[in-house]
């Protein structure tokens, strides 16, 4: 299969370039977002892939952007997740899919099943299952199935993971929607290159930080706010006005569509900040105490007091969730989102920044932010 270019010509009723990270299946994130940025006809929307999967509500994530697509100006590219889709074109790898679907429980095959009463078990014919989707979804399908790799357009470049310098039709597709570290290999670009996939709080092994990743020296913006991925996730938006380009310029907004809470104590920042994140969150557990874990990260040998319910076991080996011993600097007042409240204190997250809260919240109230 060759790589798909799209050079769209941008309505002259567009006033704002807006670019969205992946979705990863969270229309509660997404529906926020639009409403947060005042989204309307008028605006040029730019998705970076993932539409489905991680998060609860792929099917649902899925039509909300087919239903915008059809009335304004939005344009996808395809994502590694979003391939999931064209196994129902398939008629070999049935129990592979069965299998996939059913240990995930969740995802836009589970959705589409669960929506048209179609119980999956163990010994279903999965052969069946697809003829009977390829049927109901096949506008979804279909809309999945015509999402270019690539987007190009006069200022800048949208691919899901990764594009090189030079001929774009000339990747291969695989390259195109997976690639790990995409900053890591030094390109660098004539125009503004956005991209998804990697989760940006990667780049960064101290600082727990899921605001768009620009480069500007050579023209590269990471956008994959790690929303459904992460326990700190966000989505996120760059907003370009159409006729200034400029991304210094740009305007960013976010949502993690997590609780809020109110700091009813101000707290300076920490002297030293240190994460724990995938692939190196194999850690050794230490002791116990309360609701925490005292362990040692295998790869550092740095430890950390990490909440209990953060670390997982899979054949002896204990994984930690993603995890920082930030202190974050807070005033009284703020607004931030709360991700867990435990009996050391909050890990929270302000300006999208990820850190320990150790003073007294206000969770009683309805605060936006």
């Amino acid at each position: 299969m060759a790589v798909t270019v799209l050079r769209p010509v941008i309505p002259d009723t567009v006033e704002r370039i807006i670019v969205i990270g992946d979705l990863n299946g969270n229309d509660e994130a997404f529906t926020r977002l639009l409403a947060k940025i005042g989204y309307t006809k008028k605006d040029a929307l730019f998705i970076l892939g993932n539409l489905v999967e991680e998060g609860p509500d792929s099917l649902r994530t899925l039509r909300h952007v087919m239903e915008l697509a059809s009335k304004n100006p939005v344009y996808t590219v395809l994502g590694d997740r979003d391939i999931i889709c064209k196994e129902l074109l398939r008629n070999d790898r049935n129990d592979e899919l069965l299998k996939y679907v059913l240990s995930r429980k969740s995802g836009l095959i589970y959705d589409m099943c669960l929506n048209s009463d179609i119980t999956l078990k163990p010994d279903t014919n999965m052969f069946f299952v697809k003829q009977s989707l390829r049927v109901l979804y096949e506008r979804e399908i279909a809309f999945v199935c015509a999402m270019p790799h690539i987007i190009e357009t006069e200022h800048f470049l949208f691919a899901h993971a990764q594009v090189y310098p030079g001929k774009l039709e000339d990747m291969n597709p695989n390259e195109v929607i997976r690639a790990d570290a995409f900053l890591d290999k030094g390109f660098s670009f004539d125009k503004h290159v956005f991209v998804g996939y990697w989760p940006v709080m990667l780049y960064n092994r101290y600082r727990r930080d899921a605001n768009p990743y620009i480069v500007h020296k050579r023209r590269i913006v990471c956008m994959n706010g790690g929303i459904s991925q992460k326990r700190d996730g966000q989505l996120n938006a760059v907003i370009l006005h159409r006729n200034d380009p400029d991304i210094r310029k740009a305007q960013f907004v976010y949502e993690d569509a997590l609780p809020k809470g109110k700091v009813l104590n101000s707290q300076p920042a920490g002297e030293s900040a240190h994460s724990v994140d995938a692939p190196d969150n194999v850690v050794i557990p230490l002791r116990v105490v309360d609701d925490f874990t005292y362990c040692k990260q295998d790869k550092t040998d740095r430890n950390f007091w990490i909440p209990t319910s953060f670390l997982t076991e899979k054949d002896g080996v204990v994984y930690s969730d993603s995890i920082t011993d930030y202190q974050i600097p807070v005033t009284f007042g703020d607004v931030v989102s709360v991700i867990a409240a435990t009996s050391r204190g909050y890990l929270i997250k302000k300006d999208g920044i990820t850190g320990w809260y150790y003073g007294m919240m206000d969770l009683s109230g309805t605060y936006s932010g």
